[in-house]
């Protein structure tokens, strides 16, 4: 065999592992976690939307991941109190998750269970935490426990700055 035929095979199998190692990711991150959440219409002058933070915590309140962070500006993440402590002064980096904030309405969020640096998160028990804050305006903070890698279905109701909250786990 000619030396760039066995270049050639090493290249190949190189290929072909890799390929099989990219696959093998994409099916460990078969959860999908899709969230309802709603942000209530308040009658208040001045009103701000909210800042709005999603993330994952194990039950001993270990930081895992960021879901979403909803706010227009780096200056207004301490804001967000909770989140804050746990990942924000942590400088995680969060950009592919971070967002405009929301108008009031029903938003939808899905989540591929896949942490900031794209490894899928271990099956096993979670609380998933929302927390909201706004401007000349009140706080909230909801806690939801969650079991990875089994269907679920859950639901949460905000008392101020938040709504509905209705998750579907699978």
């Amino acid at each position: 065999m000619t030396t760039n035929n066995l270049k050639r095979r090493r290249t190949y199998r190189l290929l072909l592992t890799s390929l099989c190692f990219f696959m093998s990711l994409s099916l460990q991150a078969q959860t999908t976690l899709t969230l309802n959440l709603t942000l209530p219409e308040l009658d208040v002058d001045p009103y701000h939307k909210p800042y709005v933070a999603v993330w994952l915590e194990t039950p001993s309140r270990q930081y895992v991941t960021t879901l979403t962070l909803w706010a227009d500006d780096k200056e207004w993440y301490k804001d967000l109190r909770q989140w804050w402590r746990k990942a924000g002064r942590g400088n995680q980096n969060i950009d592919g998750v971070t967002q405009a904030t929301h108008r009031p309405g029903e938003h939808t969020l899905t989540w591929n269970g896949l942490d900031l640096t794209q490894n899928p998160v271990a099956e096993g028990q979670y609380i998933l935490n929302v927390e909201a804050s706004r401007e000349e305006g009140g706080r909230e903070f909801i806690r939801i426990p969650i079991t990875l890698k089994t269907n679920q279905q859950a639901a949460a109701q905000g008392k101020t700055e938040l709504g509905t909250i209705n998750l579907t786990l699978n």
